[in-house]
């Protein structure tokens, strides 16, 4: 076989990747993954997983997910629709067979990449063991290098005595009942996704514990809704600019972005370190405070029948508990590095937290210009964060790279046109009231920010 290029990861980053690469250059593309079909770590999801943003701006370019419709009751009312699982598998598997038809993308599902040898890149089909090399001409593009961990196949770092009842958040709906007692263990989205979806289905809150090893800080999702709300968009970028020209430490930085709505905690009598960028709405915010139950000692080491193990002490269990495993990583933070390389392309974050445009900008990239160098200059690496410390860095890397972009006339239109742009529909409402007074708010406030907040970070 030979290919221009071979993507590894048929994921939402490999297929926006190779998605955008067929639109802008007539070149071959040829994507690698282990499993059976497309859709990255969604194939794997727990089954009342959602996506915590909008779909009208997460997938491919070339094709929207969903209707672009308001949810009008539930947690999600009066905000865009957000795809479930199996809709977001759907879509990838027909954004696939639309790349199909070009004539220039092959996928090869159930194939794992081995590395380069002397006939090309080696590749094993895992069905039969057989090794093919396939020529590429151009580029190998890791779609993996930020490959998320989810709670389906991560590794448990705690110890699970044989007569504690312990299962991943996937199989919760298996063993729901309404007079079982739960404890959920993990800080992040996933386990706010369990808690919502526990009390949903008439859990009462005094029957679910949550063990958090760090309080979290979370978006307001009203800040993130796309198209005929994108005002609020802008709101929350220019409350993000002025928090940060005027921020003289991460502690009032935070202080101010929490103080204006643009952070959120869950429970604001206790600190919060742990960021990574996530959302939530008011209404999911109310549910899960009704769960009074806190445990707060740090992780879990182990769990017995009758008591849980953590960093800084320990409490007691029973054995009909049913302990929720939340804990996966999610969000892979490695660390940054070049995003173009000699032959070779890794896939990352470019604008922060937003991994289908990102990948395909640098698929626009790489189609539209020469030379590595420019291309890094257009696409640093911008690493996920965990702390909110992170935040400072994250912001600042993101505004000088838009800054750029900004002065590249056919980078910066690709922009503006693109469906995975959440600002895409600004220009169509930059007349209303609100978004006019954010967008001379940000410009006031971004060149300091940028500046402050470089100066608040060490890895800016």
């Amino acid at each position: 076989m030979d290919t221009d290029y071979l993507v590894i990861g048929a994921g939402a980053s490999g297929l926006a990747f190779a998605d955008t690469l067929l639109a802008e250059s007539d070149v071959a593309v040829t994507l690698v993954d282990r499993r059976e079909a497309p859709g990255g770590h969604w194939r794997q999801a727990y089954p009342f997983v959602r996506l915590h943003t909008p779909s009208a701006f997460y997938g491919v370019n070339s094709l929207a997910l969903g209707q672009d419709r308001i949810d009008q009751a539930g947690e999600n009312a009066g905000f865009y629709e957000r795809a479930a699982g199996e809709d977001v598998r759907e879509y990838f598997a027909t954004v696939a067979e639309r790349l199909t038809r070009t004539g220039r993308f092959h996928l090869l599902l159930r194939h794992e990449h081995l590395g380069g040898g002397p006939d090309g890149e080696r590749v094993r089909d895992l069905s039969t063991g057989e090794v093919l090399d396939i020529d590429v001409r151009r580029k190998v593009v890791d779609a993996r290098y930020l490959e998320a961990s989810v709670p389906a196949t991560h590794v448990r770092s705690f110890e699970v005595a044989p007569s504690a009842r312990v299962v991943p958040v996937n199989d919760l709906p298996q063993v729901a009942g309404l007079q079982v007692r739960y404890a959920v263990l993990g800080s992040g989205k996933t386990a706010v996704d369990a808690c919502v979806w526990l009390l949903d289905n008439g859990v009462e809150p005094d029957r679910i514990r949550w063990i958090r090893p760090r309080d979290a800080w979370f978006h307001d999702r009203r800040h993130f809704q796309p198209l005929d709300l994108v005002a609020g968009i802008i709101e929350g970028i220019a409350l993000d600019a002025e928090a940060g020209a005027l921020a003289s430490s991460t502690g009032e930085l935070v202080d101010r972005l929490e103080s204006s709505g643009r952070l959120v905690r869950i429970d604001s009598s206790c600190p919060a370190t742990m960021y990574r960028g996530t959302m939530l709405s008011s209404g999911e915010l109310h549910a899960v405070r009704q769960i009074k139950d806190v445990i707060r000692l740090g992780h879990v080491r182990r769990i017995e029948s009758d008591r849980i193990l953590l960093d800084r002490g320990e409490v007691a269990t029973r054995p009909e508990v049913v302990h929720v495993d939340c804990a996966a990583l999610g969000l892979n933070n490695a660390p940054g590095t070049p995003i173009f390389q000699q032959a070779r392309i890794v896939l990352q974050q470019v604008r922060h937290l937003s991994p289908c445009f990102n990948a395909a900008l640098i698929a626009f990239v790489e189609a539209h210009r020469d030379e590595d160098a420019d291309k890094n200059r257009l696409c640093p690496p911008n690493p996920y964060p965990t702390s909110i410390e992170d935040w400072p860095g994250m912001m600042a890397r993101t505004w000088r790279a838009e800054g750029r972009w900004l002065r590249e006339p056919d980078l910066s239109a690709w922009v503006a046109a693109s469906r995975l742009n959440l600002l895409r529909d600004l220009a169509e409402h930059a007349g209303e009231p609100a978004a006019r007074a954010a967008v001379e708010r940000f410009v006031t406030h971004v060149q300091a920010a940028t500046v402050r907040l470089g100066g608040l970070s060490a890895s800016a």
